[in-house]
């Protein structure tokens, strides 16, 4: 056998030996269950989907995933991620959602020094003033959709007293606070903010609470909030006395559950929008929904675009993820073309990328029917996590809090 062995042609020998090399293993931490479990639904989708696209190779090896449930909530996080780690033995983690998961699933990739490809989690802490050098970020800082909208709040809408429904964690602080900061830096009024923890069952009151002197209402919500705000500012005839535009709201995976009221409505400020009208997000949309026959939100596209820069730094690397440092480094410097649009890390570890203000419109899709979609309206182009500040004036400043 021996003999026979050695006297195989070279390209036999090589293909065998790539056959043998072992899988590489990746945890998906995601919330399957809570409040947030359409979202992680939407994040499970668009992972498979890229992984399926490219049969489940990067670097010439087979590529594994474990997908663990963190429910929303930072312990529950942490347990699953150490689970990953130490049972599952995943070489890369991707994920979580919730921003407020995010320190602490960063908290396993510094015990550890398993690699943490932060996506969707966005507090803004990760990538400024606690980062961890095991953890890199392909989704978004949460500021950085804050920012571009308080400009666009005064220049564009014209408002100039404002009452704000903001989430009460992590994520929502920092959206509506960096909506706040850059609104009022431009000379608007802040007329009140009213925050709702995550799962607030009546919005009733809410609503009833907002400033009446208000010309808008901006609203950063998350989850199943997102439809019930809607049913309950239309419910109680507040569509009649204010106007209200979403920060942060209106998202593809929630619009199934909303109706033609939607329809013109200010929908969010984001880093991606079903309706962005490039050939890479066709491409994307289309596939997506062939294979879920519904459109992708942004966190499916998220969860896409980190499997499709983690698979380039694996590519570049030959596939030797057993070097983390590589292939974090390898991470930094790739220049990806994601359905957003192009995609650079910053010195911190965060996308320089294009931000959306959207509007809610209703198409008739070939594949899906008649559907509302989020479709750009305004571009900010190259997008800092710092907005226009430098990092040094920023990161002075310190994180934004109620």
């Amino acid at each position: 056998m021996w003999l026979a062995l050695r006297y195989l042609p070279p390209r036999l020998v090589r293909h065998r030996r790539l056959r043998s090399k072992p899988s590489i293993k990746i945890g998906l931490l995601v919330p399957l269950t809570g409040p947030l479990a359409t979202p992680g639904a939407d994040m499970v989708d668009g992972f498979k989907l890229f992984w399926e696209q490219v049969n489940n190779m990067a670097g010439g090896r087979k590529v594994e995933y474990v997908i663990a449930d963190t429910t929303c909530n930072p312990d529950q996080a942490i347990t699953q991620a150490r689970r990953l780690v130490h049972q599952e033995k995943v070489q890369i983690m991707i994920g979580p959602l919730c921003g407020h998961e995010g320190p602490a699933v960063a908290q396993v990739s510094k015990e550890t020094g398993i690699p943490l490809v932060m996506d969707t989690a966005g507090a803004d802490d990760v990538t400024k003033w606690n980062r961890t050098p095991t953890v890199v970020r392909t989704a978004v800082s949460a500021s950085q959709i804050g920012h571009p909208f308080g400009d666009y709040l005064f220049k564009e809408l014209g408002a100039r007293n404002v009452t704000f429904i903001g989430q009460d964690y992590t994520w929502g602080h920092e959206v509506t606070l960096g909506i706040v900061q850059t609104y009022k830096e431009l000379g608007g009024k802040v007329a009140k903010i009213i925050w709702n923890p995550i799962g607030t069952k009546d919005y009733g009151p809410t609503v009833a609470a907002i400033a009446q002197d208000s010309d808008a209402v901006v609203a950063v919500v998350v989850g199943a909030d997102r439809v019930r705000l809607f049913e309950a500012w239309f419910g109680f005839g507040m569509d009649k006395r204010f106007k209200i535009y979403g920060g942060y709201w209106m998202h593809q995976d929630a619009l199934p559950q909303m109706d033609d009221r939607a329809i013109g409505m200010i929908g969010n400020s984001l880093h991606y929008a079903a309706g962005l009208d490039t050939p890479d997000n066709k491409t994307f949309v289309d596939a997506f929904a062939k294979k879920y026959k519904r459109l992708p939100s942004w966190f499916a596209e998220s969860a896409y675009t980190a499997s499709l820069w983690s698979r380039t730094a694996i590519e570049a690397i030959k596939g030797n993820v057993e070097d983390k440092d590589a292939f974090l480094k390898a991470m930094r410097s790739a220049t990806v073309k994601a359905p957003r649009g192009t995609l650079k890390m910053d010195e911190y570890d965060n996308p320089i990328q294009n931000v959306y203000v959207t509007r809610i419109q209703k198409i008739n899709h070939p594949v899906i029917g008649p559907v509302l979609i989020n479709v750009p309206i305004k571009t900010y182009e190259n997008v800092s996590q710092f907005w226009t500040w430098t990092p040094e004036e920023f990161l002075k400043r310190g994180p934004y809090k109620r």
